[in-house]
Formats: C-alpha cells, sequence, structure tokens
C-alpha cells in the first residue's frame, strides 16, 4: 500500500520564464525533507514548459495540463482536489524556496496543531530586501482585516484537514487576489501564524501579475477588507461594495460614491479604536487615490479632497490634490 506525502507542494504555472521555472522546481527538488508530492500545474502555457518539467526524472513530480485556460483561481484548484498531503504548501512558479523551508514549516505545524495557516518571512529578489510580517495570530488577523495581506502566497502552508473541514478553496470572485480572499474567508475561525525565518525568496519585477494588473488588484484587496471590516462589526456595506465595482468596470464614480466610502471607513476606524487601540488602520493607497481621480469633479468633490476627513484617512499633496481636481 503506497503512503501519501506528508505534503502536497501546488505550483500552477503560465508561460513562467525558462530559467525562473527550473529554480522554482529545482528549490522543492532539493529539500532537505523529501517526503513531499509536487504537483505542477500547467495552465495551457507553451510546449517549454511540458519539455523542462518532463526533463525532471523524479517520482515526486505529478504534471498536469489544463485542457482550456482555467486562471490563477481554477488551476490551482484542480491541484487541491488531488492532492494527497497531510499540509498544502503554495509555490509560484518563479519563486525560490530555500532548501530547508518544507522541514522547517512541517516541524513547526507538527509541533502546534491549534496552526492552520503558517507562513513565514521572504526576500524580495533581486532587490534583497527581507520582508517581516506579525507573527502571532492576533496581531495577523487585525493586520489582515485592517491593514493588508499579511501571508506570503509562496511562504503559506495550510492543513489539509482544515481546509476540509470548512472547504476551502480559492474563489473565481477573488481572480488576482486570489490567495488574500483565501486568508480572509474563515479568517475568524482559523488560526495563523508566521515565522521570522527567511525560507522564500519572492520574484518581484514588474512583469508580475501583481504589477501588470497593479489597479485591478489593488480593488479588488479594498473590497476583500471591507467586506471584512463588515463582518467583523457586524455591519452592511453593499453601497461601498457597488460603488468600488462601478469603479472597476469603467463606469462613471461621483462624490456621492466618495462620500458612502468615506463615511464607512471613518465609521469602521472609530469601532476598531474603540475595540483595539493598538491595531493599525489602512486602505490601500493605490487604489483610494485612483478612485480620487476617476471622481467626477465638482463643488462637493472640491470640498472632500481638503477636507479634515479625507485627510485622516490618506494624506495628499496640495499639488496631488490640485491634478484630481483638473483630472491629472
Amino acid at each position: 500500500m503506497e503512503l501519501s506525502p506528508k505534503i502536497s507542494v501546488i505550483m500552477p504555472v503560465y508561460n513562467t520564464a525558462e530559467k525562473d521555472f527550473k529554480e522554482a522546481i529545482e528549490s522543492i527538488l532539493n529539500q532537505d525533507f523529501s517526503d513531499f508530492e509536487l504537483i505542477i500545474i500547467d495552465d495551457c502555457s507553451k510546449d517549454y514548459i511540458r519539455n523542462i518539467v518532463e526533463g525532471y526524472n523524479d517520482k515526486r513530480i505529478i504534471y498536469l495540463r489544463n485542457e482550456k485556460n482555467l486562471g490563477l483561481v481554477g488551476t490551482p484548484n484542480r491541484a487541491l482536489k488531488i492532492a494527497k498531503g497531510k499540509y498544502i504548501a503554495r509555490m509560484d512558479s518563479d519563486d525560490i524556496s530555500n532548501p530547508q523551508r518544507l522541514r522547517v514549516q512541517f516541524d513547526y505545524m507538527e509541533n502546534n496543531p491549534q496552526t492552520d495557516i503558517l507562513g513565514s518571512s521572504f526576500i524580495k529578489i533581486p532587490k534583497n530586501e527581507i520582508i517581516n510580517f506579525p507573527i502571532d495570530n492576533e496581531k495577523i488577523k487585525y493586520t489582515m482585516i485592517f491593514s493588508h495581506n499579511c501571508i506570503c502566497h509562496s511562504t503559506a502552508i495550510i492543513r489539509k484537514s482544515t481546509m476540509d473541514k470548512y472547504d476551502i478553496k480559492y474563489d473565481e470572485q477573488n481572480d488576482v487576489c486570489e490567495d488574500y480572499g483565501l486568508w480572509l474567508k474563515h479568517i475568524e475561525e482559523l488560526t495563523y501564524h508566521n515565522l521570522q525565518d527567511v525560507l522564500v525568496k519572492y520574484r518581484w519585477y514588474l512583469s508580475n501579475t501583481s504589477k501588470r494588473k497593479k489597479m485591478i488588484q489593488s480593488a479588488g484587496s479594498q473590497k476583500l477588507m471591507f467586506n471584512a471590516q463588515a463582518k467583523h462589526f457586524n455591519i452592511n456595506c453593499d453601497k461601498i461594495i457597488k460603488s468600488i465595482e462601478k469603479y472597476c468596470n469603467n463606469k462613471v464614480v461621483t462624490s456621492k460614491d466618495l462620500i458612502e466610502i468615506i463615511n464607512f471607513i471613518l465609521q469602521i476606524k472609530d469601532l476598531l479604536n474603540k475595540e483595539n487601540p493598538q491595531a493599525v488602520y489602512n486602505v490601500n493607497r493605490v487604489f483610494f487615490k485612483d478612485f480620487l481621480r476617476k471622481c467626477i469633479s465638482d463643488i462637493t468633490f472640491i470640498k472632500i479632497i481638503f477636507s479634515k476627513q479625507l485627510d485622516s484617512i490618506i494624506k495628499l499633496t496640495f499639488f496631488e490634490k490640485i491634478g484630481m481636481i483638473i483630472g491629472f
């Protein structure tokens, strides 16, 4: 009887540069922890991707090719359906896992059965910038809901039993924010932790999806945050979600939409300050500045731009404010 591997490493790929893809694969195959399966899901890439994978003679590799393009959500979900490991480790096809990554994360999860999702510190390459996120569960949750995503996708390892219990999978509605949506969906029920160890080298190039679709991703992230904040405090956010969707669909947004968003943010900030004064609140600056730029400039808009309420949410220079008024 064949034993199931301890870890299933999921690596979706779509036309990743040959050198980067090979480094990603080899960083997993060369781990000092060997009890894993590497599930590579090819989302209709060019033939060179298949040729690279077939060049490795390693029984731990499982290679599947989609018959049609399933994207950032459908592709990893296909891998989740066949994963046999006790733990699911996520790995992007252009990142590099340090040789001890799987062993360190496996040992932590085995010794801390209360933890459902585990991330780590990482280093951005080529700039070699080390990124550290909050470590303990409470700080991670408050950061995730009220500030920003603080579990790097390529550092994540998840308990398979947790995924089965809550039917956790990637959501089509989140698309380019698929990881953030995954972490937030059951955030009240799950337990999170980040290791301080730098376990992954994360490639950060202008060609990355997160850069190429920066505006869409920023708006999606903010929508996820607003939904999580509304759920946390049991309040309604339907109006502001509709405003963000108008923005995403290139429809006209006006001062009325802006007022709805500002009032919601101020309400959340007040509730958060009463519940946890130490927690940090941030809006997604990329989204919010672009949303401001796209609002119709009228007298109300001009008053908002120079208001104390807006200053308490986002700091803009005088020239930025003037630029937004005249449409720059």
